[in-house]
């Protein structure tokens, strides 16, 4: 029988916590878990603590603010893993964690790559109108996002959807997905497919200042603008008469578009 595969668990959000609830069930050996701290929780709108989950577990728990940090990669080569999982963890890997492990460091991105890598990528499909994207599993290399494919699976963006309903579906998405490629990881059959640099594309990182209706949109520009902010994220908002205007929400009826809004 081959030895357990000791995995460090490096995420946060919903779907970090979907993830690693599913490698608890599936019984693997998990020896660290590093996830956001909570003074980091007004900069992540789907902040979800880990504290009922991890405590119990018993192993190693880091509530860190920087994988930046040279601590951090002290503490997850102190773990001996022989695999580090990063998920929903929009911070950068250091490179001496990515190249520690004997079978690398794998992250979950949410587009298919090599499209739109970088950040804030469900915020951009929205905004872009897309209908469809979906999740990748890839290696981590010291690049953004441009790692060696394992697996991908797609999902349909409908026209109502937001931020909140895609991270929906892909918290009940990645679990599975994951379970496949952790499997294929052990078994020495993850694939690792380089992904084709003629169809790269690069998404901006955004911030709640960057909330701010542009001007000159179409109605349906202005549209998925403000879906793509809808609440748990900032809302988007105007300016109107010395006020701030938010707007949660917007609906078509006919030709008309409705903004839900209030002055701040």
């Amino acid at each position: 029988m081959k030895p357990a595969v000791r995995v460090v668990y490096v995420g946060a959000e919903r779907v970090g916590l979907a993830c690693l609830e599913k490698l608890v069930e599936l019984q693997r050996e998990v020896v660290g878990v590093f996830t956001a701290h909570p003074d980091l929780r007004p900069q992540i709108a789907d902040y979800t603590s880990f504290d009922s989950l991890v405590e119990p577990l018993g192993v190693p728990y880091f509530r860190i603010r920087s994988s930046d940090d040279p601590e951090f990669v002290r503490q997850v080569q102190a773990l001996r893993p022989d695999l580090v999982l990063v998920i929903s963890w929009s911070q950068r890997i250091p490179k001496e964690v990515i190249s520690f492990p004997r079978l690398g460091c794998v992250g979950l991105h949410y587009s298919l790559l090599p499209s739109r890598r970088g950040g804030a990528p469900l915020f951009w499909a929205l905004r872009d109108g897309l209908r469809e994207s979906g999740i990748t599993f890839f290696h981590l290399d010291e690049r953004i996002d441009a790692g060696d494919i394992i697996a991908r699976q797609r999902f349909e963006i409908s026209r109502q959807d937001t931020c909140k309903t895609l991270l929906d579906k892909i918290v009940l998405q990645a679990p599975v997905l994951m379970a496949a490629v952790l499997s294929s990881i052990e078994n020495g059959t993850a694939p690792r497919t380089p992904q084709d640099e003629r169809l790269a594309s690069v998404t901006p990182k955004r911030g709640p200042e960057e909330s701010l209706l542009p001007e000159g949109l179409s109605l349906e520009e202005i549209y998925n603008f403000i879906r793509a902010l809808a609440p748990p994220y900032p809302s988007a908002y105007a300016l109107v008469g010395g006020h701030k205007l938010v707007m949660p929400s917007a609906r078509f009826e006919g030709k008309r578009l409705w903004i839900e809004g209030y002055l701040e």
